[in-house]
């Protein structure tokens, strides 16, 4: 589901314009991507390529990369595959193959940086690839590709690099709801579809899984809209998050106490509550620090803020001092550590509260008793 177009990036093929075009088979493909919805529909169209309607059972070989031996690779394929044109043999977690880690390194020092006689596998299938077996199709599965080694650039030469991600996130929203309407007959809404990617991000496997939930809940229903998704999937949860959020940077005690007491209302406990808001005040300390060094939408990519929540970080982070997200963070770890040591609780997460709203006269309050 990899943004359709006619240009390449980073050297690759978007899926989308591999699915529309695929060419003639190739004796190797990589497939760089860690979404298994976008690398599982990368594998479909190379099996439909390479193998058409030929019987799957007899033509495949997978391997994992850890696991897979030199020679049983290039045995299988030069062994002609019975009832079907070609044998496909895929390499899962290829890096590991060769003997590098996922993340890639520069030039040619990947090529020098082996385990497990990497180099020797990569020198290997290098020489395969100047004559590769005309019924043989190796696909190498990587969560990273370094294209400035020797054995990518082979690769480019003989094969192709499917880029399976996103590489553009504007289409999410839209594509979501496409896929509501073909797959589900569901219209999927605008707010339903904003609440999704804020909660899942482009986790495009679990989005789906997400609809499929959210299609039978709804039953008759043509609809999906926000609150489904709060009940269902986000359980109220994340926009109460964020609701807190705004109250405590509003320094809003009586609406930050009525969130608490939905939390409480649900049967959640303290270390459940405190859980939930650790992350998202962490995340919030982190956006503010880099400010002071970057730019706003720097700071949200450097501090991991997916794409489509970071409207609503921008405009929380705005909102607070990074003194008051300083000492409202460090509120929530001495409450996580209140709520582990049998501290009645109603009480903790109340305190919790008003030391989140009003941090420096709370610091003050513990500073004079300490006195």
């Amino acid at each position: 589901m990899a943004r359709t177009g006619g240009k390449k990036e980073s050297g690759g093929t978007r899926l989308g314009d591999f699915r529309k075009q695929p060419g003639e088979p190739k004796p190797v493909y990589v497939l760089r991507g860690t979404d298994p919805y976008l690398m599982d529909q990368a594998r479909r169209a190379i099996r439909q390529l390479v193998l058409g309607d030929a019987d799957p059972g007899m033509a495949i070989l997978e391997l994992n990369g850890a696991d897979a031996a030199l020679a049983d690779v290039l045995d299988a394929l030069r062994t002609p595959a019975f009832l079907a044109p070609r044998r496909l043999v895929i390499l899962r977690e290829a890096e590991k193959f060769f003997g590098q880690r996922a993340e890639a390194d520069d030039g040619d020092e990947a090529e020098e940086k082996t385990a497990g006689g990497g180099s020797h596998q990569r020198d290997a299938l290098l020489r395969y690839l100047e004559k590769p077996s005309p019924t043989g199709c190796l696909v190498l599965e990587v969560a990273a590709w370094n294209e400035s080694t020797n054995l990518a650039k082979g690769i480019a030469k003989a094969g192709k690099l499917v880029l399976c991600e996103i590489t553009d996130p504007a289409i999410m929203p839209g594509w979501l709801q496409r896929e509501a309407r073909k797959t589900f007959g569901k219209t999927l809404t605008v707010a339903a579809t904003q609440m999704l990617l804020e909660y899942l991000g482009m986790d495009v496997a679990g989005l789906l899984a997400a609809v499929d939930m959210l299609a039978l809940y709804t039953g008759a229903e043509k609809t999906i809209d926000a609150p489904d998704v709060d009940a269902l999937v986000t359980r109220g949860h994340h926009e109460r998050v964020w609701a807190l959020c705004d109250a405590v940077a509003e320094r809003r005690i009586p609406r930050a106490l009525e969130l608490l007491d939905a939390f409480l209302t649900e049967g959640m406990v303290a270390a459940q509550i405190v859980g939930i808001l650790r992350p998202t005040f962490r995340q919030l300390l982190r956006v503010k620090a880099l400010t002071r060094r970057m730019s706003v939408d720097a700071a949200m990519e450097k501090a991991g803020v997916t794409y489509f929540a970071r409207d609503r970080v921008r405009r929380a982070a705005a909102a607070f001092s990074a003194a008051h997200l300083a000492n409202a963070y460090q509120t929530l770890v001495e409450a996580d550590l209140d709520a582990k040591s049998g501290t009645d609780e109603r009480t903790a997460l109340e305190t919790m509260i008003h030391r989140l709203c009003l941090p420096e006269t709370a610091r003050t309050a513990a500073r004079g008793v300490a006195d």
